[in-house]
């Protein structure tokens, strides 16, 4: 009788193996967080003394230097990376701002000792590669350091 019992527990215990043994090569795709720079519906407005908060240069991960500026009385933000040329800003939010040209979206999370961290979102435009074919233009990421 334990044989047979035993016989009976051994087969189970195969069939449980067999059905974990991968029986072919099969993938599940996950997509990433797509990178978008998309203007907001509905802009927010905000105060000169709400945009200052934000005027200040941040390294960036990339090791460009991305800078937030104000120019005359009024409260927009104008934003440059390196010498890129200053590129005026909307808020979508609080704390992120786009560019009305869409090249830049911007979220920076101020922290109470004055450092900054956050995300830059920049659009690269098609280039020329070394075997002549134009690449596509795509939005790449930085963080704020």
């Amino acid at each position: 009788m334990k044989k047979i019992i035993l016989a009976a527990m051994l087969g189970v215990a195969s069939l449980a193996a067999f059905a974990q043994t991968p029986q072919g090569e099969e993938s599940v795709p996950v997509p990433g967080r797509a990178l978008k720079i998309e203007l907001p519906e509905m802009p927010l407005h905000m105060d000169r003394d709400q945009s200052s908060a934000f005027r200040g240069s941040y390294s960036l991960s990339n090791g460009q230097t991305l800078h937030m500026r104000q120019y005359g009385s009024g409260p927009a933000l104008y934003a440059e990376i390196d010498e890129q040329g200053p590129r005026k800003l909307v808020a979508a939010s609080p704390r992120t701002f786009v560019a009305k040209d869409l090249s830049l979206k911007i979220t920076l999370d101020m922290k109470p000792d004055g450092d900054a961290g956050g995300e830059v979102l920049m659009k690269v435009p098609a280039q020329r590669m070394a075997d002549g074919t134009l690449s596509q233009a795509k939005v790449v990421s930085a963080t704020v350091r």
